[in-house]
Formats: C-alpha cells, sequence, structure tokens
C-alpha cells in the first residue's frame, strides 16, 4: 500500500482505524487491495445446503457471516472462511424468500426475512424461533432494508407499491393497521399504483431512501420529510417550505432517470416498459447505482447531481431565414473563442490511439480508450471525438450520451465547430426537430463555407422529409385529442388521483440524470438481477447476467475488466465482502459461490470460460 492515502499516511491510518469503525473497513480494504489482485479473481468455494433456488446474499457487517435464503423457505448462514453451514433457519413462510436481512446492533442474532406470501418475519438467529410476523401487505415482498444506527427498524419495499417502516418496539396488528406503517405508495405517471422492486438506506445518511419501481425513475425521499409530501401543493412549488430547516420540496424528494428513458406523459405512443432491478449506495454514500431490466446499469451522483442534458443545451441567437422568419427566439451574449490547449503526452497518446480505433470503424474500443483519457484530462476534443463514436456506434442510448458529450464540449469551447454539428445531429436523432432547425441555422451562420458540404447536405434534407412527415402526425393526434377529450375530462374528476398525477408529472420534470453508464451483460429474463460497488475506494462496478456471466468494470472509466462464468444459467445475486477482496454470487440452482484472488499458476486463471483476462491484464500493464 502506498505510503499516503487520500493525504494520510500509514501510521495516520493505523491510528485513525482504532477510533472509527468504517475506517477500520476501508483500512482493511485498503491494505489488500489493488488492480492486481482483480487479474487473479477466480472461483474459491462452492456452498451446497440449499434445496432450492438461491433467491438472496447478505453479508453481515463485518463480513463474518453470509446469509442466503432460497424457494424452500429456508435461511442458511455460512461461515465464509471454512466454508461449513453455521446455522439453517426454517422459516414459516408459505413462499420463497426474496431478501433478507441481518439487523444492526444485535450481536447478528436477528434476521428480517421477506417473502413472496406477502409477509415478513423477524428471527432469533441462536434459537431459531420467529419474533414477529407482518401480513399488511397486498403482494410479495420484493426487497428489505435496515439502518445501521437503528437497530429497531427495517423497511419493506411490496408488489402492492407500498414502502412500509417497521418498528420491532412497537405492537402492530394485520391487517387492520397498514396505514401506521406505510410511508409512501409508488404511482406511475396516471397516478395508478405501480409494484416497488427495491429499496436501500444511505448509512452515511440514515435519512435517505432510494426506491426503484415499475417503471424508469429511482426515488430518493428524505425520511423526516416524507409526511410534509402529502400537502406538496404543485401550484406554489416555489413557496413550499416544508417545516426542516427551510429545505424546499426537492429535497424531500429528487427522482433520477437516464435521459434518454426519460418518458413524456403526453406522448401517445406506447412506451417500453422499464423496470429497476436492483438499486445501491456506494459505501460512501455520495452515488448512487441502479440496475434497469432491459436496459443497462447506471451511476446517479448524489452530491453533484447532473440535470437532463436536453435542459443544459445552449442557447441559440435567433437567425434570419432565407424565407425572411427567425428559426429561434432564443438568445446568448456573444461567445469568446478558446483556444485549444496542449494535450498532457499521455492523454494526447490515448487521443491517437482511439483516433486510430474510429477510423478503423471500433466504435467500442475507440469509446473506452476516450473514456480512459477523459479521466484524466477533460477538454473539448476528446468531448467531441467520444460523441462522434457514439454516434456512428449507435446502440441503445448512445445518441443521447453523444448529446451530452456535445453540450459538455461547447460548455468548454463555445465556438467548437464539430461540437456543434454533431449536437444538431443528436438533436435530429433524439426527434428534436425544431431545435435541430435551429442549431443548423446557427452553425451555417457561424460557419457558412460548410453549407456546400455533403454531411450538411444530407442533414438539412433529412430535416425538411421530417418536418413534413411530423406535420401528418400532429393533425392526426389533434383530432384523437379532440375525440378523447369528454373522457380525458371524466378521469380528472377524481381528485385523490388527479392530485397524484400532477405530483408525479412535477417530480418527473425535475429529474436528475445518469452520470456514468456500464453495458455488456444481459438482463431480459430476471427482474431480480443484482449490480454493486467493488473496491476500497468503489472503483469497480459488477453486476449478474442472463449469460450465466457476472461483469467487472472500472467505474470512472466504464470498462469492462474482467467477465466470469458463475453459473450455467443466469447470474442473479453478486454481493461483495465488506473488508475483504471476496465475492458471493448465486444463480438459478441452490449452490453459492465465493470468488477471490487466485495464485499464478491455477488452473481456472487459463480456462477459456475465462472470458475479459486477456483484456484486464492488458489493462493492468498500462494502467
Amino acid at each position: 500500500m502506498s505510503s499516503a492515502t487520500n493525504g494520510q499516511n500509514l501510521l495516520q491510518w493505523i491510528r485513525n482505524r482504532e477510533l472509527n469503525d468504517d475506517i477500520r473497513t476501508r483500512y482493511a480494504l485498503r491494505s489488500s487491495f489493488d488492480y492486481h489482485c482483480i487479474s487473479k479473481l477466480g472461483l474459491t468455494a462452492r456452498l451446497v445446503a440449499h434445496e432450492g433456488v438461491v433467491n438472496c446474499l447478505q453479508w453481515n457487517e463485518s463480513g463474518s457471516i453470509l446469509a442466503s435464503a432460497c424457494d424452500n423457505h429456508q435461511v442458511i448462514l455460512w461461515d465464509p472462511l471454512s466454508r461449513n453451514v453455521i446455522t439453517t433457519i426454517e422459516t414459516e413462510h408459505g413462499a420463497g424468500i426474496l431478501s433478507v436481512k441481518f439487523i444492526p446492533g444485535c450481536n447478528n442474532d436477528t434476521l428480517v426475512t421477506g417473502s413472496a406470501d406477502w409477509s415478513s418475519h423477524t428471527y432469533n438467529v441462536p434459537t431459531r424461533q420467529i419474533l414477529s410476523s407482518c401480513t399488511c401487505y397486498q403482494g410479495k415482498i420484493n426487497s428489505l432494508a435496515v439502518a445501521n444506527d437503528s437497530p429497531f427498524l427495517y423497511w419493506c419495499a411490496s408488489e402492492d407499491g407500498c414502502i412500509s417502516q417497521h418498528d420491532r418496539r412497537e405492537s402492530h396488528e394485520c391487517p387492520t393497521e397498514k396505514s401506521k406503517t406505510t410511508l409512501v405508495t409508488i404511482c406511475d405517471n396516471l397516478g395508478k399504483k405501480i409494484e416497488a422492486k427495491c429499496l436501500d438506506i444511505n448509512q452515511h445518511k440514515t435519512e435517505q431512501l432510494a426506491v426503484g419501481a415499475n417503471d424508469q425513475y429511482v426515488r430518493l425521499y428524505d425520511l423526516r420529510m416524507i409526511q410534509s409530501l402529502s400537502s406538496f401543493d404543485v401550484k406554489r412549488p416555489s413557496e413550499y417550505v416544508s417545516s426542516y430547516g427551510g429545505n424546499n420540496v426537492n429535497n424531500a424528494l429528487q427522482y433520477f432517470v437516464p435521459g434518454h428513458i426519460h418518458s413524456n406523459d403526453n406522448e401517445t405512443k406506447k412506451q417500453k416498459k422499464y423496470v429497476i432491478s436492483y438499486l445501491t449506495f456506494s459505501p460512501d454514500g455520495q452515488e448512487l447505482l441502479a440496475n434497469y431490466f432491459g436496459e443497462y446499469v447506471y451511476l446517479y451522483n448524489l452530491v453533484d447531481r447532473a440535470d437532463n442534458a436536453f435542459l443544459n443545451i445552449p442557447k441559440v441567437k435567433k437567425v434570419p431565414r432565407e424565407n425572411g422568419e427567425g428559426s429561434s427566439t432564443d438568445f446568448i451574449d456573444d461567445q469568446v473563442p478558446v483556444p485549444h490547449l496542449t494535450l498532457p503526452d499521455n492523454v494526447a497518446q490515448l487521443k491517437l490511439k482511439a483516433n486510430y480505433l474510429f477510423e478503423k470503424r471500433e466504435y467500442t474500443g475507440a469509446i473506452v480508450i476516450y473514456n480512459e483519457a477523459i479521466n484524466i484530462h477533460k477538454c473539448s476534443e476528446l468531448f467531441s471525438n467520444r460523441a462522434a463514436a457514439y454516434i456512428k456506434r449507435k446502440w441503445h442510448g448512445d445518441m443521447y450520451a453523444a448529446l451530452k458529450d456535445c453540450v459538455t464540449a461547447l460548455k468548454l469551447e463555445p465556438n467548437h465547430m464539430e461540437a456543434h454539428f454533431l449536437l444538431t445531429n443528436c438533436l435530429f436523432e433524439l426527434d428534436m426537430l425544431k431545435e435541430s432547425e435551429m442549431y443548423l441555422d446557427q452553425f451555417t451562420m457561424n460557419y457558412p463555407s460548410y453549407k456546400t458540404s455533403a454531411a450538411y447536405k444530407c442533414l438539412y434534407s433529412d430535416l425538411l422529409n421530417a418536418q413534413s412527415y411530423n406535420t401528418d402526425i400532429f393533425n392526426e393526434k389533434k383530432l384523437l385529442e379532440t375525440l378523447n377529450s369528454t373522457s380525458n375530462v371524466l378521469d380528472v374528476l377524481h381528485i385523490e388521483e388527479a392530485h397524484r398525477i400532477t405530483f408525479e408529472k412535477y417530480f418527473r420534470n425535475q429529474a436528475k440524470d445518469y452520470q456514468r453508464r456500464y453495458y455488456g451483460h444481459v438482463h431480459f429474463f430476471s427482474d431480480n438481477k443484482q449490480a454493486n460497488f467493488f473496491g476500497s475506494r468503489n472503483q469497480f462496478i459488477v453486476a449478474g447476467s442472463d449469460q450465466g456471466l457476472f461483469f467487472l468494470w472500472e467505474k470512472n472509466t466504464e470498462k469492462s475488466l474482467l467477465t466470469l462464468k458463475g453459473d450455467p444459467c443466469m447470474v442473479n445475486c453478486i454481493q461483495p465482502h465488506p473488508s475483504e477482496l471476496l465475492l458471493a454470487t448465486s444463480g438459478h440452482g441452490n449452490k453459492v459461490k465465493l470468488w477471490s484472488p487466485l495464485p499464478e499458476n491455477d488452473p481456472y486463471l487459463t480456462d477459456e470460460s475465462r472470458r475479459g483476462t486477456m483484456l484486464c491484464q492488458r489493462y493492468l500493464m498500462n494502467y
């Protein structure tokens, strides 16, 4: 380990770990965790005792015990060092257990379980006896959460859309007192209840509760302010003040969503169905990771929250058209040219490598190297080049990622010609035709010589054709809206439902964007697939996959480092040990697998199923 870490030397770390539990855990990781160990990650143990499919895994706070639960109603506690069973709890659930948690502050003696039988139980581990039970729910319990400073509380996310809080100190009768435990009910844009799929508590700010549901929005609640949300009046959002320190409503609740799947509630076309299958806070509490069914893994920054890229597009001047009409009513001050800066040598070399791959049409490889270069040095040229690679690759979400890069490039250098034209193209591909037209007019005014270029002529022609087509579609929509106006009026007569619709619309419009995304895994056949942070500085991301593989990415560069075979069918659960370089995984079978670094001569390291090893080793040599 380096003699200095984040401004502290080794002796300071040793002293501080005696005073702070969190530092002690991070010290243990720092003293053993590096990139070279990651390249040696391999299968070290199979834990076999379950008779059903293992649905969930959970380490205790110290990592001395691993809990696993399955379809046959069993919870098994394992010793990860000896790989032996510590105890087996035959629960009273009538269906598969979907979530299990250790209650903090109870010396590992208390567990809480959530099941598909619509109930949650708490158990005494030494006696294996049930302590309490709740059957208030109207659907399966998909996820549980606990807070390290609240040994008497646990939270549930259930199929009926309810997020509930349970206090083990209070008596409770089911089902008559459900309202006492329900914190919030998750609704869609039509005011209808939707299934709550997952939740997590920020262990550094335990008032923060994150919820994922059967839509694309991550909801971040402040538990202290949930009650105040019930009186939220969207007509006066700027005047809305809670009783907690004068914070506005957006501190009580914040939505997060990738910009390219931010739904438009006014759209009549059928939207793709999105589900957040798993989410988790980073160990330092500053980031939030969400895994989307049929999509990618997204990272949200909670400290520096990103606005939707469409909101960040620079305004353009009013430009006279050839027919005498203006194309925009937006104005900006004259832009000040920013000179190109000389790139550092290592960044310049990376840029050349990426440009070479781009010319060879190896766009994914080019994007990976642009990511590395940007992680070292941020400049408009790198963002613009990466945007061009995204546009050429054309994977789902790439056009929006290119738009984000163009916006960033223009912020760094307002007169960057390539970024300006690429932005125009992105807006066109994202069906923002009016904005694309405005930027194309601005482009021709700034760079008139390019009006004769093939790229300009092609985009201009496509834009004219799209505008003509959209005019016909718009007229058809207006007719349908007129025919359906009576039913719409009847719908909004239900006051409570109308309030929920207004509530949802307001917070969706305030949604924050993602910071990074991780792709390569397949997530289509199970909606409980996990993704987690891994590493002493949260420098890696791990996630399961439907191909029977699990993936490991470098967080800051989004680079895929390893792809390992974890199960014959699929890997659903993946839980990193809290203080050691150790992963626990489970899939579609009854086995739990443990993964840690292997010796250099281990045959697993040369096995063909260990995909991605050579990529990781090449990365490590250049790191």
